[in-house]
């Protein structure tokens, strides 16, 4: 007898009894903006997008045939083609065969670098160099490294072991330094950027500051901070670590929430550009800000995530809605606007809670 599928009502009503929810930091913000006192799992159902609802998404605005085959080294080549920033290649190692070439260039590096797999997914795989003392290399982290070290790393990604089993490049690139303007941050790492984009309109954003507990890296599973972005005023408004509401580092004690980036309208403009260069109708774009290169893309995910609604406490279901709405109306007089203008419009949009303005509500 085939199983049947939970309905609304049977989701509610877990929700009712108390079970897990993945989205109730969203949910009680819902709660508290509408005054109510009704049960926390009763809000957000057309607000939140579910991962069945995710699925759907990607499924309809994202090639099958690129999310098999596009890696991260072509998506590079087509960012830059598209004269999108991002780091540059020192190094592509295909096969093993390869490896004796990287071992001669490290004999020469005295600087950091950056070691990825190809096709990696959130974050696995990834070593960031930052400088070499005595002959070692000393990772983020503060961890020391010899050159085995790093060959044997690299012979792992090469072998697929961050990739399923499936044989990948490696590839070695600049390691970014943070943007002066970011070190108020004070994180011990990378900080990253993630712009959620749907047809080149920015929906949502939050950043991902590292912290010790995530060894310097910026990926919230691993106890990264997950801090929400206002769309319209660059502003942080929220954060979360390990779902739950934070206000300050860890690591630091400085205050996050309030932070408010510069570059914002360059920021959201960069990655509408990535986004659409990417041949992805619905992507999260990652971008940094590096003190010599200004705003760079280090990556357009085919597949982002749904974290960024509890960074958020908002939801992205009611802002594809929107958005999708405004292109059925428009056409393709509004998929044709360059990324600057639909970065401003997803600003304003932004401002207004993503709904009518006042002066487009028809006269009662």
């Amino acid at each position: 007898m085939a199983l049947r599928r939970p309905t609304p009502i049977d989701r509610m009503v877990r929700g009712l009894r108390g079970r897990t929810n993945r989205f109730r930091q969203v949910q009680s913000s819902l709660r508290k903006e509408s005054g109510s006192i009704l049960p926390t799992a009763l809000y957000g159902r057309s607000d939140i997008l579910t991962k069945d609802q995710w699925r759907k998404v990607i499924a309809k605005y994202n090639p099958q045939e690129l999310l098999e085959t596009l890696n991260k080294l072509d998506q590079k080549v087509r960012l830059a083609e598209a004269g999108v920033t991002v780091p540059e290649n020192y190094l592509v190692m295909e096969s093993e065969e390869d490896l004796d070439r990287f071992r001669e260039w490290l004999k020469e590096q005295r600087t950091g670098f950056a070691l990825k797999p190809s096709s990696g997914h959130g974050g696995s795989g990834i070593k960031v160099i930052e400088k070499r003392v005595a002959g070692r290399f000393i990772t983020i982290s503060g961890k020391g490294l010899d050159i085995d070290d790093i060959i044997r790393h690299a012979g792992k990604i090469l072998k697929g072991s961050f990739t399923r089993g499936e044989p990948d490049p490696a590839i070695v690139e600049r390691r970014l330094i943070l943007h002066n303007s970011l070190r108020e941050l004070l994180t011990p790492g990378l900080l990253d950027i993630r712009i959620v984009v749907l047809q080149g309109f920015p929906l949502m954003a939050m950043t991902r500051l590292p912290t010790r507990r995530s060894m310097g890296k910026a990926n919230i599973h691993q106890g990264a901070i997950g801090a929400g972005i206002s769309l319209s005023e660059g502003r942080i408004t929220s954060a979360t670590l390990f779902r739950r509401g934070v206000k300050r580092h860890p690591s630091s004690g400085k205050q996050v929430v309030g932070f408010r980036f510069n570059m914002w309208e360059e920021i959201l403009e960069t990655a509408s550009m990535a986004a659409e260069a990417s041949g992805f109708g619905f992507v999260g774009v990652d971008l940094t800000m590096d003190q010599d290169l200004g705003v760079v893309v280090l990556e357009v995910n085919k597949r982002p995530g749904l974290e960024i609604q509890n960074a958020n406490r908002s939801g992205l279901r009611r802002r594809i809605r929107w958005v999708e709405t405004r292109i059925r109306k428009d056409g393709a007089d509004l998929l044709a606007l360059g990324p600057g203008i639909k970065a401003e419009l997803s600003r304003k949009w932004d401002l207004a809670g993503w709904r009518k303005f006042k002066d487009q509500l028809p006269e009662e």
